[in-house]
């Protein structure tokens, strides 16, 4: 049964949501990694039901890298579990993380200092985990500064050093191998040795250590990993390729056409930018059926739509407006007609953010 979007609209692209696969594919998880996994819900927004389903395959917790979906989520009643924050927050959130975050994700001393202040207000110590850049070069500590900086974490009060975690790939496509992953434990074994006691969470990476874990590749000491679109979308990250035994219909994208006519394949007239500053480049395919569906770049990454249909191909997107070039489709599309969509993670994420785009779940 499909319950009411979380958008009063009519007719609004909406994107459904299968609780089902999700859980499934978070249970593939969990039956091959001997360790903690925590599902992470900021490629949908902190939707509820998502991290229901996470859980419910056996995630332990549930990580995020907005606090407002994490506070969603210690609002939702029947979402019961530990909630990880996995961005540095803002100076400004420092109070929130506190009353809001079990353990939070730092690699900034300055907001270290500010968390361990806020916590003592409390009269409580507040679990962090220590990020250290292995590479990528987007958020963390240089390993050579580990010591130096466990020093001062150490000696905040407020604050208690719990794990050590390292993330490749978002940034600039660092790929985890055997050896990077080797590296990472040393690196724990540093921070266990300056601190003087063993540290829990050693966070290993994402969805994209998958390949290593399944591998056999993945050292033992790794205990904890944070995994999203693996269980949302039964990708591979750095491959954009299936993992195996993943299903990859979790969600799906529906919109309306409200337009479709043969026109010529190529614009007629002076070719400057687009209206996101961009000057395409058009293959002449003589004429061509063309649909337009109610649905543009506010709405998703448009890049990201895969056509359930064979014979469709995304043509390209305004604002609002997406064309599609429905030739080949098997049989004739029509105004009013809906378009259904499979999403790659950029476009499930800009969907999920969008006012525009209704959620609904079977």
């Amino acid at each position: 049964m499909i319950e009411t979007p979380r958008l009063d609209a009519e007719r609004a692209p909406v994107v459904t949501v299968r609780p089902a696969v999700l859980e499934r594919n978070a249970r593939r998880v969990a039956d091959h990694f001997d360790g903690e996994l925590v599902g992470v819900t900021k490629g949908v927004g902190g939707d509820p039901r998502v991290a229901r389903a996470m859980l419910e395959g056996g995630a332990t917790a549930i990580a995020d890298s907005r606090l407002a979906n994490l506070r969603r989520l210690r609002e939702t009643a029947d979402v019961e579990c530990e909630c990880h924050l996995l961005r540095t927050p803002m100076r400004s959130e420092v109070e929130n993380v506190v009353r809001d975050v079990d353990v939070s994700m730092q690699s900034e001393p300055s907001i270290l200092r500010a968390i361990g202040a806020a916590a003592s207000r409390r009269g409580v110590d507040h679990r962090v985990v220590l990020a250290v850049d292995v590479g990528d070069r987007r958020e963390g500590i240089m390993p050579d500064d580990l010591e130096s900086t466990l020093a001062t974490v150490e000696a905040f009060g407020g604050v208690e050093l719990v794990g050590i975690a390292a993330h490749v790939g978002s940034l600039n496509g660092v790929v985890p191998t055997a050896e990077s992953a080797a590296e990472f434990v040393e690196i724990v074994e540093r921070a266990e040795e300056a601190v003087g006691r063993p540290l829990p969470m050693r966070s290993g990476g994402s969805s994209n250590a998958l390949s290593l874990c399944f591998a056999g590749d993945l050292p033992t000491e790794v205990s904890h990993l944070r995994v999203g679109e693996a269980i949302l979308l039964g990708t591979d990250p750095a491959t954009g390729e299936v993992l195996p035994g993943f299903e990859t219909d979790a969600f799906v994208l529906s919109a309306d056409v409200i337009e479709c006519k043969s026109k010529p394949s190529t614009p007629d007239g002076t070719i400057r930018r687009d209206a996101f500053g961009e000057s395409p480049t058009v293959e002449d395919r003589g004429p061509r059926e063309r649909a337009i569906v109610a649905l543009g770049r506010v709405d998703v990454a448009v890049e990201g739509l895969v056509p359930v249909r064979d014979g469709i191909d995304v043509l390209g997107a305004s604002s609002d407006h997406t064309v599609l070039d429905v030739t080949d489709a098997r049989e004739t599309i029509r105004p009013g007609e809906t378009i259904t969509f499979g999403l790659e993670y950029g476009a499930l994420a800009r969907g999920f953010g969008s006012q525009y785009v209704a959620t609904a779940y079977e």
